[in-house]
Parts: C-alpha cells; structure tokens; sequence
C-alpha cells in the first residue's frame, strides 16, 4: 500500500512575497523616555543585503552596525549606510510608545515587546501579500519563543497565513536587522533630542531624514515611510 506523503505548503506564484526584519531602541523605563520597535521592508532584501555588503568592503568596517556605535571616525561608513537604506527599494518606519505608560503591569516585558511587534506587522502587510519576519533576538522563558507569538497573533487577526515564518536571530548575524536598529534609533534620537546638535549620532539622524526627504521623524504615512506614535 503506498503511503502518502505529506502535502506541503506552497504559496502560488503571482502572491507578492516580502521580508520584514524589526529591532528595538530604548527600553521599559519607569523614568519615561520612547521605546521604538523600528523595520525594514524588502521585496528583494538579497539587493540591499548585497549593498551593504559592498559598504563593508568599501569602508573596511567589520563591526555590528549600531547606532550606539557610532563615532566620529565611523562616519563616513554610516552615511554611506543610510543612503542606501533611503535609496534602496524598502519600506521602513516604527511603532513609537512611551517607555513609561506603554507597558502593561499584566504582560511580562517580552510578550508585551512581542505584542508590539505584532501590531506593527499587521500595519505593514498589503491585502494578497505573504512575509517572512526577522526579529532581533528576545530574551523569553524556556518555551517560549517571541517570533511564535509574533506569527501566530498576526495570523490569527488578520485571519489568514500572511506570515509564512518567523524566525528569532541575533541582530549580530543579519546585516539588515541591524538596518532596522538605526531606522529604530533614528526616530528615537529624535524624539528625545529637539535641541540642534553637532554630535556624530545627531548627524547621522540628519542625513537618513534628508534622504527620505523628510522634515522631521514625526509620525507620518508617505511613500517608504511609515512612522506611528502608539498611545
């Protein structure tokens, strides 16, 4: 008797594929401050996964890129980076909370981050589009695992398989989540710094919202932007 086999999923041919790849800045703060959940959306992200390959080699920079990592004498390389990122075709943007009044006292820190996670995927997802997402790696309980949850919660409200898959990474091996930790960080710089500053951080900020064409990381919905403070 022939046994059968398992029937796989397959998704048809003429469904718009994308990658998403997410990371945070800030932190659950009782002093107050912004907590940012940031992203990268690619279609084709092997392009700008080869780009900033290609930024690596030109600089000579072998470091993590991050934002809490740049200096004076990395400028060049992260101007270069932003660049792209602005130039590459992408979605990029963040979900803003207060770090303070944010987090919920009946939620541990990492579904409550999940949670967030969450939200800013479903808003991110076009109608008959499928993605793969990439989180930055969160600390969970035995068992439990963030890019779980984060799948199956945006499955189950927009009642459909629009996550393929999630994987759980450590920002350290993905050039591009590390992408999405300077989209993050950007908006948070911002937020909390209004006065004018001549710090390296301040003109990197500087020169990823000159690209984007952008007066301000103030919320708005236009083009590859989509920034949105949570209340």
């Amino acid at each position: 008797m022939a046994s059968k086999k398992k029937k796989l999923y397959s998704i048809p041919g003429h469904v718009k594929i994308s990658s998403i790849y997410l990371d945070e800045s800030g932190s659950r703060n009782s002093r107050g401050g912004f907590f940012v959940v940031g992203f990268v959306k690619a279609r084709e992200p092997y392009h700008l996964d080869r780009a900033v390959r290609h930024l690596r080699q030109k600089h000579h920079f072998h470091d993590e890129i991050h934002f809490s990592k740049i200096r004076k004498g990395s400028l060049d390389f992260y101007f270069d980076l932003v660049e792209t990122i602005a130039a590459a075709d992408v979605r990029v943007g963040g979900s803003v909370y207060d770090s303070r009044n944010s987090f919920s006292q009946d939620l541990e820190t990492w579904e409550q981050q999940s949670k967030m996670a969450a939200q800013l995927i479903r808003g991110n997802v076009n109608k008959g589009e499928v993605v793969n997402i990439f989180l930055d790696l969160v600390q969970t309980p035995q068992g439990e695992s963030a890019a779980r949850y984060v799948k199956e919660s945006v499955n189950k409200r927009m009642g459909s398989r629009s996550v393929v898959e999630a994987y759980d990474l450590d920002s350290r091996s993905t050039d591009l989540i590390q992408l999405a930790d300077i989209v993050a960080s950007v908006i948070n710089y911002e937020r909390c710094h209004q006065e004018p500053s001549n710090s390296p951080k301040a003109k990197v900020t500087a020169r990823l919202r000159r690209a984007l064409e952008l007066n301000s990381f103030d919320d708005i919905q236009k083009g590859k932007v989509n920034i949105l403070t949570i209340e």
